[in-house]
């Protein structure tokens, strides 16, 4: 039996059925979603004798830092399912990776009312831990059950939790150049419980993952720079991976059957940034970088993650340099998930006053616009994110964020067509980085009239595009194509009948989302 097994919760180990933006899915509250809709959508990833074939990215990293100084037969990475196959007394480390354990991200805060309701991610985490805790006293006394991943400062953040479950060590931080001390010292017991890595290891530190990761998944840069006070990687110093270290990755994920490569970042336009003052983007290094990955032998497709959306104007060649060269067209969307945030130039300037660099707060809305139109025009698909609850932020503020969804639902159509798409998702402020020390904002009992009308326009129109995707996406398996337009010509509405009911129900007027003040 291996010396270290590491696993995550059974919300991390799906891809969702390929279905786009279903990876929220395990956000969504148990008291209102039911475990069999769950669990029909979130279908595990396959094992071959208990070993996971895929895993989330985060793992398949830690297991490289730990080949280091562990040898490969002594680790294993498994899903919930199987993981009493691999612990008994030889077992030192039960390692599990979390993104949401206690449902406190963004995504969950609102989905969930504040924490009124149980997500999924908090569930399945919850579960697993007692799960690991009982499989070690009945198979693997020797085994400490260690927690770390994006999601553990969650943990931090609610210690009262941490001191009633069965948890050995908490570890936050980046790991690639210290992972082998670490779970050394996790197993003779010498790291303190909640332990916090400090600083962050250099590219040559960083290796490359040795096994295929969840949806074909590559580090290209790590860090952003921008400097935003809200945002966990602002407080990372940006790193670029080099392209060999990129082409490694891409043919671990190739030839382990993952011909679809995600390049992952926290802004993909900040790759190889030379101009940290302006953040002009560096468009022959992006370009550079993309012709490599779907240059090599056997890639099929390859979209980023997430970026900002000035580049896009800042430099007018970017995107049509680049579209071509993932074979962006009416077929073939490229998602990307950028950071609207707000529209309000107050907070912008407040909080963000890099993100709309090299324009200034007060062009913003004039930003979001003509990138929205540049990503459209070049068959781009942006999922915005949005930031509701602030420190500060007033009603006014708000209805200035409903007034930028209004001109963009209503004005892009006439500008370019059936080519305008993109949705806007508001998310729970969660006091993270430089705001670390502010209140979590409650949906629950900070809605106001404002908020509900953001809330019910995104929703709405996130409803419409739904429709009209759920005909074209090509990444779900056609057998399963009927159930997708199925859900989303019921789901999304009956929710917009309840939001309707939940915001009469406050006393707001839900056609001020249509009729703006102001």
């Amino acid at each position: 039996m291996p010396e270290i097994v590491l696993t995550t919760d059974k919300t991390m180990m799906s891809e969702y059925r390929n279905i786009p933006l279903a990876d929220f899915f395990g956000c969504a509250p148990v008291e209102r979603v039911p475990e069999r809709l769950f669990d029909f959508i979130a279908t595990p990833l396959p094992t071959k004798d208990g070993v996971a074939i895929y895993a989330p990215y985060g793992v398949r990293k830690l297991e490289a830092a730990l080949l280091k100084g562990f040898p490969s037969e002594e680790m294993v990475v498994t899903d919930p399912d199987h993981l009493a196959q691999f612990v008994d007394e030889r077992t030192k480390v039960i390692g599990i990776s979390t993104m949401d354990p206690l449902g406190l991200g963004p995504v969950t805060m609102m989905f969930t009312f504040g924490g009124q309701y149980t997500s999924y991610t908090k569930k399945r985490f919850l579960e697993l831990v007692q799960q690991a805790d009982a499989i070690r006293k009945a198979k693997g006394k020797n085994a400490k059950i260690v927690v770390g991943g994006p999601g553990a400062w969650q943990l931090d953040a609610r210690r009262d939790m941490l001191e009633t479950l069965p948890i050995d060590n908490l570890v936050q931080g980046e790991l690639d150049h210290v992972a082998v001390d670490v779970f050394k010292k996790i197993e003779d017991g010498s790291l303190p419980k909640n332990y916090k890595v400090l600083g962050w290891p250099k590219v040559e530190d960083i290796p490359p993952i040795v096994n295929p990761a969840m949806n074909g998944m590559v580090e290209v840069m790590r860090g952003c720079g921008r400097g935003c006070q809200f945002c966990a990687p602002n407080v990372r110093s940006a790193r670029y991976m080099d392209l060999d270290k990129i082409l490694k990755e891409v043919e671990v994920n190739v030839k382990g059957g993952k011909p679809a490569i995600w390049a992952h970042s926290d802004d993909i336009f900040l790759y190889k940034l030379e101009d940290k003052r302006h953040f002009y983007p560096n468009t022959d290094a992006i370009v550079e970088m993309f012709q490599a990955i779907m240059s090599f032998k056997g890639v099929t497709h390859s979209n980023p993650t997430h970026g900002t959306i000035a580049p896009v104007i800042a430099d007018e060649k970017l995107l049509p340099r680049l579209s071509p060269v993932l074979k962006a067209g009416p077929d073939n969307w490229i998602g990307i998930q950028p950071g609207l945030e707000t529209a309000s130039g107050e907070l912008l300037a407040k909080y963000m006053r890099n993100k709309m660099l090299p324009f200034s707060p007060s062009e913003w809305e004039k930003v979001v616009f003509e990138g929205t139109k540049t990503f459209n025009e070049n068959y781009w698909f942006p999922a915005y994110t949005m930031i509701m609850g602030l420190p500060g932020e007033t009603e006014e503020d708000v209805w200035d964020s409903v007034r930028l969804i209004d001109k963009l639902e209503r004005e892009l159509p006439e500008k370019i067509g059936p080519k305008a798409h993109f949705v806007a998702v508001p998310l729970s402020f969660v006091p993270l980085a430089v705001l670390s020390g502010e209140q979590f904002f409650d949906v629950g009992k900070e809605m106001t009239e404002a908020r509900f009308a953001l809330l019910y326009r995104t929703w709405r129109h996130t409803a419409k595009e739904a429709m009209y995707f759920s005909q074209a996406v090509k990444s779900v398996p056609p057998y399963l194509r009927p159930v997708l337009r199925a859900l989303v010509s019921i789901g999304p509405f009956i929710i917009l009948h309840y939001m309707e009911k939940w915001g009469k129900s406050m006393g707001f007027d839900v056609d001020k989302a249509f009729h703006i003040p102001g």
